[in-house]
């Protein structure tokens, strides 16, 4: 056995464990010799090389499974297949990973930008929104309120709620004109949107908004609103639209209601 390596040799070399060359064995990736009456596994020339080309997979993150399978099965046209499922596959990791740093910066410039805009009225243009409402304010309990979850649930897999982290809630034109700015409604935006589903959603289009973003209580919105509302009123422009509260910080971000932050937006036209 002088031409052959112990587990222990072979695993000192690629730097792996020998749980790691047990494993292989177990799962008969990589069978060794073994000796029953000394309990050694050998590992030939053969494995030696075998092993390399293991770890060379294993280094491009492509399974086990997978090398078990090209393993039973190598030539030219299944490597070929082999790699190109992996680029395909990383491609896909990557522009996950793309968009979860856009995410994370989008917030962040968010929440640091929060202080050059607390308590003043902008006007700011904002690009259509497509999404969807429901309304918890005629619910009685929270079985209704959880059925009403379960019949948005399609929306909520693909919202703002998950891409952007808040909550999105709105004040319908109506009730600001009737002055009545307690009874919001959750608005879900769909990101992306798929046309397949606009009909049964409700279009906010490309519009000027007055925005105002405070931090404080949600009792204090109704103030806000007002503030928001006469400035309109002051500036000859009228209420367009349904509003829309970004809730950018709430309860599940902050435990003191004093951290909280919100931006409300109201369409507006000129009189």
């Amino acid at each position: 056995m002088k031409d052959k390596f112990l587990i222990g040799e072979l695993s000192k070399i690629f730097n792996i464990s020998t749980d790691t060359l047990r494993h292989y064995d177990k799962i008969e990736l990589i069978k060794p010799e073994y000796d029953e009456k000394n309990d050694y596994r050998y590992y030939s020339i053969r494995d030696f090389f075998k092993l390399s080309r293991v770890l060379f997979f294993k280094n491009l993150d492509i399974s086990l499974s997978e090398i078990k399978k090209y393993m039973c099965n190598k030539n030219t046209s299944n490597l070929i297949n082999l790699l190109k499922r992996k680029e395909e596959e990383i491609d896909i990791k990557i522009n996950r990973l793309t968009n979860l740093k856009k995410n994370i910066q989008n917030k962040l410039e968010l929440l640091e930008n929060v202080n050059s805009e607390l308590d003043q009225v902008i006007v700011k243009k904002i690009p259509q929104r497509v999404g969807a409402f429901f309304d918890i304010n005629n619910l009685e309990s929270d079985y209704e309120i959880k059925q009403t979850l379960k019949m948005n649930e399609k929306y909520l897999k693909i919202s703002s709620w998950l891409f952007e982290g808040q909550i999105y809630t709105s004040l319908s034109k109506e009730h600001m004109d009737e002055g009545i700015l307690n009874k919001f409604r959750y608005f879900i935006e769909i990101i992306p949107i798929n046309s397949e589903l606009y009909e049964p959603l409700k279009i906010f289009p490309e519009n000027d908004y007055a925005c105002m973003t405070f931090i404080g209580p949600y009792e204090d919105m109704g103030k806000h609103y007002r503030i928001l509302i006469r400035w309109i009123d002051e500036n000859d422009y009228q209420i367009a639209g349904d509003s829309i509260e970004k809730n950018i910080v709430d309860y599940d971000f902050a435990d003191s209601e004093s951290e909280y932050i919100t931006e409300i937006q109201i369409p507006i036209v000129k009189k």
